[in-house]
């Protein structure tokens, strides 16, 4: 089974700091909190930045603000969001265009059309997609970019759980539609999670035990544990890293992490 790459996922559009005073806004807190987690075993950084009112922007300026600030301190792959609030396509792309990082998202709610154009411009760019997806049917429209060749391979897929809290769903509810996610992905393909809700825990358990890939943090939950605000997205990663550890199951290093995304930059 391939080394557990751990991402971390420190701030997103919608929560400020008066849901969860520890959620990060400004570039220098998003940095922080990404150092913080990083030293914890995150190997992966997935950005979404805010400008000087604490909105959500995709001018390129705050996230370099953001990387060059990691880049003093840590080794960490850059992942960078096109998501998140509406917004002209090439608004969206105009932080990869300009900073290249190494892997960037793609948010499958899109159209075909929108989809197919970030697909392109991420091959031109050298940059590698990462397929958000929501069901399985966002799965299958991914797998015809992969047959056309406009998604190399191996393709990575990020499988989103729970936008929203389901306060009541049923861990065998997830473990079945984890299955039917795996099951339906290109072959070849690599594979991730996120978010989860009330039920994070047993899906990072899981996770770690079919051989996928977790993000976390801030981004996808204010709380840690129930009733448990989150006071950063360490705490996330530091208990992957320790159930990594328990389920017999190596943390990927950067290096690792690079080789098995094939990212040669």
């Amino acid at each position: 089974m391939d080394p557990l790459v751990i991402t971390v996922a420190s701030s997103n559009i919608n929560w400020t700091k008066r849901d969860n005073p520890y959620m990060p806004e400004t570039p220098e807190q998003i940095a922080g909190d990404i150092i913080k987690a990083s030293e914890e075993g995150a190997t992966v950084a997935h950005i979404h930045a805010r400008d000087d009112n604490g909105r959500a922007t995709f001018n390129p300026n705050y996230y370099r603000k953001i990387v060059e600030q990691i880049r003093k301190h840590r080794d960490i792959i850059i992942q960078m969001s096109t998501g998140g609030f509406s917004a002209p396509l090439e608004e969206r792309l105009a932080p990869v265009r300009e900073l290249r990082p190494h892997m960037a998202s793609i948010d499958f709610r899109h159209t075909p059309e929108d989809i197919e154009y970030m697909a392109t411009a991420f091959k031109e760019l050298e940059v590698i997609p990462v397929i958000e997806v929501f069901h399985v049917r966002m799965i299958e429209t991914a797998n015809t970019l992969i047959k056309r060749g406009l998604v190399k391979q191996p393709a990575h897929f990020e499988f989103v759980f729970d936008l929203l809290r389901e306060s009541n769903k049923k861990v065998l509810e997830d473990y079945d539609e984890m299955v039917q996610r795996i099951k339906a992905i290109f072959p070849g393909s690599i594979w991730s999670r996120c978010r989860g809700s009330d039920n994070q825990f047993a899906l990072d358990v899981m996770t770690i035990m079919f051989g996928g890939h977790i993000r976390a943090g801030l981004e996808d939950n204010l709380f840690f544990a129930s009733r448990q605000l989150a006071h950063g997205s360490f705490q996330f990663v530091k208990r992957i890293r320790e159930l990594s550890a328990v389920l017999n199951r190596k943390v990927a290093t950067v290096e690792e992490a690079k080789e098995l995304f094939k990212i040669t930059r």
